[in-house]
């Protein structure tokens, strides 16, 4: 006679603890049912394997992450593979175990019972989630299987859905400055800048939370089943305007040399675009901190210091010979054109280095160290978000060092983001402080210092003229624009970079073309920058 037996299952943790225990006649299971306190029993013929074991077989596989092995207690292994893979996968790290409520007693004539159990997941992080769900069970010949329905994982899903744990971050949000949340995703909008204005974001005091979301077969959330919430920091407004920011970067994508372009609100400072093309990023931060010298966009500055040193006036006559020598500098023009004697605000538009180079070298060796300080070049600025330089001027030694400066040659050197200052500090006659992230002040390290009022009204008619009669009347078309071309010669002085600084109602910038070889290059920039605004 085949010897039959008595299993006593004591269900107390996540799996089962089994006593076999050797008696004639049947196989009993048991489990101690909380509600109770007394055990309930089921039988079976030798050889077959009751619910209570089938179930503790399925809960034993998910909790290893055997998703196959625990489909394959189910009556329908291949969708509860699928539908389990996805789960698992999306629940991240959590950690999954089951604690078996009473299991019913079992007789021959039973096709299908119903085990409950109550489900604890561990979450990444250590925070418990714990819910009750039950197990259909039904026989499939002699054999018992889980009769798979989404929601033995969990009593909310129904087909095509899965779990889903998402954690949310503390961090508080970058907004444009529409006060609407800025996209992850802003393709070259900002790139130049943003990774360091989502380094701002944050502080003290914040606490991340997470969610398990039901999603459905496209991953789109359904509900939120259980949450705990985060206690986000300050979130932080970016003064980007996307509109200036996309045509910035437009223009600098259109040309191979590196360049880059700075935009400033002339009354507020606020940062408004900060572009620069891939041959740019690829160097370093050209459009913020990398020097370069300014070229004839530095006139601006000898004009302001020959003006408040009372040397010339807008409509004084002065000398632009094609070259000339001063001191011991022997300068030209550029391709050596000669006006002859003409107002001052003439050699200023036709950008007259003999002019300039003249002015400067009559100046002392710290006169456009000084004036360049009103302007905002030499200047310090901690700006939250982003590193910046505004340039520098060194006094000079000699009379050849002043001219050579007086052109923006020589030792001076500036950036886009320096330049874009100086040309709203023309604008309103006052340096704005720069700011990028409006919940955080810009903090001054070192000031400029006031540029005379008489200085600035007399730039502005000055730098209008450049546009609609001098070197930039490519940009007649486009507004009221008033600006300074400048062509930098460096290294051996057959190569030069462009430069275009100007400001067009409330709206100052700076267009650096790398060894762009001109003033042209800059312009058509500029040009290109300017057409969708």
């Amino acid at each position: 006679m085949q010897e039959k037996r008595r299993r006593l299952v004591l269900i107390g943790g996540g799996l089962a603890a089994a006593v076999v225990i050797g008696i004639g006649g049947a196989v009993v299971w048991g489990s101690d049912d909380p509600s109770t306190g007394s055990a309930v029993f089921e039988v079976e013929e030798p050889g077959s394997r009751t619910p209570g074991t089938v179930v503790q077989d399925f809960i034993a596989a998910f909790a290893a992450g055997d998703v196959a092995g625990a489909a394959a207690t189910t009556d329908a292994e291949q969708p509860a593979r699928a539908a389990l893979g996805r789960s698992r996968i999306a629940m991240s790290t959590a950690a999954y175990t089951a604690r078996l409520g009473a299991i019913p007693a079992i007789g021959a004539e039973v096709t299908a019972t119903t085990i409950p159990a109550d489900v604890t997941w561990t979450l990444p992080g250590g925070a418990p989630w714990t819910y009750r769900t039950a197990f259909e069970v039904k026989r499939d010949g002699k054999q018992w299987r889980v009769h798979w329905t989404p929601a033995a994982l969990h009593p909310a899903l129904v087909e095509g859905q899965a779990l889903k744990f998402e954690p949310v971050s503390s961090q508080g949000s970058v907004l444009d400055r529409d006060g609407k949340p800025l996209p992850e995703d802003t393709g070259d909008y900002a790139k130049a800048v943003l990774p360091g204005v989502r380094g701002e974001v944050g502080g003290t005091g914040g606490k991340p939370g997470w969610k398990v979301l039901v999603v459905d077969a496209a991953d789109a959330p359904v509900a939120t089943v259980q949450e705990k919430q985060a206690v986000v920091t300050q979130s932080v407004t970016v003064t980007l305007d996307k509109a200036v920011q996309d045509a910035a970067q437009a223009a600098v994508d259109g040309v191979p040399q590196e360049a880059a372009i700075v935009a400033i609100d002339t009354g507020t400072g606020e940062i408004l675009a900060v572009a620069q093309n891939a041959a740019a990023t690829a160097t370093g931060p050209v459009a913020l901190g990398y020097l370069h010298e300014p070229g004839s966009t530095f006139k601006m500055v000898t004009a302001a210091a020959a003006i408040e040193g009372g040397a010339v006036t807008v409509d004084t006559t002065v000398e632009c010979p094609g070259e000339a020598v001063v001191g011991t500098r022997k300068i030209p023009n550029e391709g050596k054109f000669d006006l002859g004697a003409v107002p001052l605000r003439q050699a200023f538009a036709q950008s007259c280095n003999t002019t300039f180079g003249k002015l400067a070298g009559e100046m002392s060796d710290s006169a456009l160290t000084t004036t360049a300080r009103q302007f905002g070049i030499g200047a310090d600025y901690d700006v939250a978000g982003i590193s910046t330089n505004t340039g520098k001027v060194p006094p000079a030694v000699d009379v050849a060092e002043r001219v050579e400066n007086g052109i923006g040659q020589g030792k001076v050197q500036t950036t886009p983001f320096g330049m874009a200052l100086a040309a709203a500090t023309v604008a309103t006659g006052r340096t704005p402080t720069p700011q990028l992230i409006r919940e955080i002040p810009t903090k001054v390290n070192t000031a400029p210092t006031a540029l005379p009022a008489d200085a600035a009204q007399a730039l502005r008619p000055m730098m209008r003229e450049v546009v609609t009669g001098g070197t930039a009347t490519a940009l007649g078309g486009f507004g009221a624009v008033s600006g300074k071309t400048g062509t930098a010669q460096f290294g051996d002085g057959t190569h030069a970079h462009g430069w275009f600084v100007g400001y067009r109602g409330t709206m100052a910038f700076a267009v650096l073309v790398v060894d762009g070889g001109s003033s042209k290059a800059a312009v058509g920039v500029t040009a290109t920058f300017l057409g969708p605004l």
